[in-house]
């Protein structure tokens, strides 16, 4: 779970006021001390920065000033040298751990263990690379760097921090930690001016946006399916006027209404295949690259095209009806005399 800053009034996932958080490093080893269902805490402050490493300079996209609890919080384990000590957060030691990304583009194929960069003035240590995590929602976790809270305090010049992680000793106890840490806050604090976010409610929320995004993606594919029925029934209406000597023709050799009716039922219900066939292979080609530029897994689920392909052949078939029925009930004398 996480304890983020929040203003008393605020929708219950209002977005974080991280400039005005009242949380503190103290805080987080109030927590530790005093919460008994605790497992790890680890405090954290994120900001941007440039690294420095001889003549190179590279723009990171998060300076991570994390605690020693990090990699246990997160489970982001660490490939070569070692993550930060509890000892070395309370020392406020100017040490690193990097991202294999960083690593690749300032010290190539060369380990960077024992090397110094320079971030914001102040020389760092690298002690550690992380093991490659890939991107997770469009974020890096490849490209990013990670100090001790401690140092990153000082180096941004700021008290506050813009959240703390927590685990609990085990799930039933996640319930009695999130009091414990309502309590120990405000008594600190004196008022409520943080949340607790555990997993359960976090889902809970991304579910709900989700339904309501499918709710309203939903609508206007409704009324796009309504419009485009609308397009094919009148579409087929003007070809029965078109051919409607054809159709005369037709019934004066001999065929049958249930012909006329097949015929036109097959044409309209070919138009919206046809359509929805185009619409599919644009729909997956746009979310692959969605999925792509956000750096998600491009995968196309098949009961979505078979859905898509379905709903298709529906909306063909409903369209056409009345166009099908129109033809079929023509008189075969008056259809011939149709100029």
């Amino acid at each position: 779970m996480e304890i983020r800053p929040w203003n008393e009034g605020d929708a219950p996932f209002a977005p974080l006021s991280m400039l005005d958080s009242k949380l503190t490093y103290k805080d987080a080893v109030a927590i530790k001390n005093e919460a008994e269902s605790i497992k790890y805490v680890d405090p954290r402050i994120f900001r941007k920065g440039t690294l420095v490493y001889g003549k190179e300079n590279y723009k990171v996209p998060f300076v991570f000033g994390v605690s020693s609890d990090y990699i246990n919080v997160f489970t982001h384990t660490v490939q070569d040298g070692h993550f930060f000590s509890e000892l070395e957060v309370d020392e406020k030691r100017k040490v690193a751990v990097i991202g294999p990304t960083i690593a690749s583009r300032l010290f190539g194929g060369l380990s960077p263990i024992g090397e110094k960069i320079k971030l914001k003035g102040d020389s760092l240590t690298i002690i550690g690379v992380f093991s490659s995590k890939g991107t997770v929602m469009g974020f890096d976790y490849d490209d990013i760097i990670a100090i001790p809270i401690t140092v990153a305090q000082d180096i941004f010049s700021t008290r506050n921090i813009m959240e703390i992680g927590v685990s609990a000793r085990s799930e039933d106890k996640i319930e009695s930690l999130k009091e414990e840490i309502e309590n120990i806050i405000l008594e600190r604090h004196g008022k409520k001016d943080f949340r607790i976010d555990t997993q359960a409610e976090s889902l809970d929320m991304l579910n709900g946006i989700l339904n309501i995004l499918t709710g309203v993606i939903g609508g206007i594919a409704a009324i796009s399916l309504l419009v485009g029925g609308i397009g094919i029934m009148n579409i087929m209406l003007v070809s029965v006027t078109e051919r409607t000597r054809e159709i005369g023709i037709r019934k004066a050799i001999g065929a049958k209404k249930n012909d006329i009716f097949t015929q036109f039922l097959i044409e309209s219900t070919v138009i919206s295949v046809i359509g929805g066939g185009i619409g599919i292979i644009l729909g997956v080609a746009f979310s692959l690259v969605i999925m792509q530029m956000m750096f998600l897994p491009p995968t196309v689920s098949l009961w979505s095209v078979v859905l898509a392909f379905t709903v298709s052949l529906a909306i063909g078939i409903f369209s056409g009806v009345y166009p099908a029925v129109r033809a079929a009930n023509l008189n075969p004398v008056e259809a011939l005399r149709y100029e």
